[in-house]
């Protein structure tokens, strides 16, 4: 993204200052000393950005959003330690050397309340995006695929090459919060540790229950009497079929070493090993995380004792819908099997680094 201009990062509209936050004193949330005329000393602690600090600053006004967005993934990045704990063994909270390096790291892609509606985020930089004025919906380029961009972004809008952007960014240019709701990104109160247990989460059904015509849209077709709506055959998730090549990674490192090697574009299927009631399917789609055994060398931790503790090859639900991909164009009188049943679409031993082979035995579909 363009970075914004010295002005633009400071600037406060004018119309800032009559709405309702613009009422307040600046030292009601940036303290400092209000009586000094010289900039050093009116700075003397100042507060930055208070959003940081949402229950001191925010939570008079926003208690109940500031309470449950302390228990959300974007709040309290446990996903982050929980994904690290289960492969070292224990937990790092309790490490203070550990921490810091992490707070210096991964701790930038926590998102306060100022960098979700005020300014962009502090890992792109910065900076107010509106002259100071609260956004109650974040912009999405500015602020969603500003963290969320290299993968979700890129894959949304089109700009990965020779794939076609999102079929609800074509038509009607659904923004994030077309399906992402306030209250799920805030959360719900209930502390969870990995995005798919959100259960506010958006799901395709929750809009795609029905055809155009009012009819069931699971036997719509054959295509979806068999994978989604039978009973005996196995059920795909929509994204297996409607998903277009995605970008995986491979390892990352800490210390300032970051991604080993160039991401790369690729579809793979494999078994569902977050299997619940609401996440019914026998496959999914799968992406490469950039995770290597050694990845926190960089913070004094050599090895991951418990590497093997989750897959390598992850769930996935790509950001680039199209009805039509390579699985559902089907020429005319062929099937599935030229297309998809002996492609190479199907997560393998081959497609497995050597350290990585124990982490994904239980997924891939050899």
């Amino acid at each position: 993204m363009l970075p914004l201009e010295a002005w633009e990062r400071v600037y406060i509209n004018v119309d800032f200052l009559s709405s309702l936050h613009g009422k307040l004193k600046c030292i009601d949330c940036h303290e400092g000393d209000p009586t000094a005329s010289e900039k050093d000393k009116a700075h003397v602690n100042l507060v930055s950005y208070p959003g940081d600090n949402a229950k001191t600053y925010c939570s008079g006004c926003h208690g109940e959003t500031v309470a449950t967005h302390t228990k959300s993934l974007h709040g309290n990045l446990q996903g982050y330690f929980k994904r690290i704990e289960n492969r070292l063994g224990y937990s790092i909270k309790d490490n203070d050397e550990v921490m810091t390096e992490f707070n210096n790291e991964c701790g930038k892609c926590h998102a306060s309340c100022g960098q979700c509606h005020i300014q962009r985020p502090n890992s792109v930089g910065s900076g107010l995006i509106a002259g100071h004025q609260f956004r109650k919906t974040p912009s999405m380029v500015d602020n969603c695929t500003a963290c969320h961009g290299s993968r979700v972004g890129a894959e949304y809008l089109g700009e990965n090459e020779g794939i076609s952007a999102d079929v609800h960014w074509l038509p009607n240019a659904k923004r994030c919060e077309f399906c992402h709701t306030g209250q799920q990104i805030h959360g719900s109160g209930q502390m969870i540790t990995y995005r798919y247990e959100n259960l506010d989460r958006p799901t395709c059904e929750g809009c795609h229950s029905l055809t155009k015509d009012g009819k069931d849209i699971k036997t719509a077709n054959l295509y979806h009497t068999m994978h989604w709506n039978s009973t005996t055959l196995p059920k795909l998730a929509c994204q297996v079929c409607h998903s277009q090549e995605y970008k995986n990674c491979n390892g990352c490192h800490t210390g300032g070493t970051g991604i080993t090697g160039s991401s790369y574009m690729k579809f793979k299927i494999a078994k569902n090993y977050l299997k619940t009631a609401d996440r019914p399917y026998d496959y999914i789609c799968v992406r490469h995380i950039p995770i290597a055994p050694d990845t926190y060398a960089g913070w004094g931790i050599p090895t991951l004792p418990n590497f093997n503790a989750e897959p390598t090859w992850k769930y996935a639900t790509p950001h680039n819908i199209s009805r039509w991909t390579p699985r559902t164009r089907v020429d005319l009188g062929k099937g599935c099997t030229e297309n998809c049943h002996k492609s190479e679409y199907y997560l393998t031993d081959k497609d497995l680094l050597d350290y990585e082979v124990d982490a994904n035995k239980n997924i891939i579909m050899n």
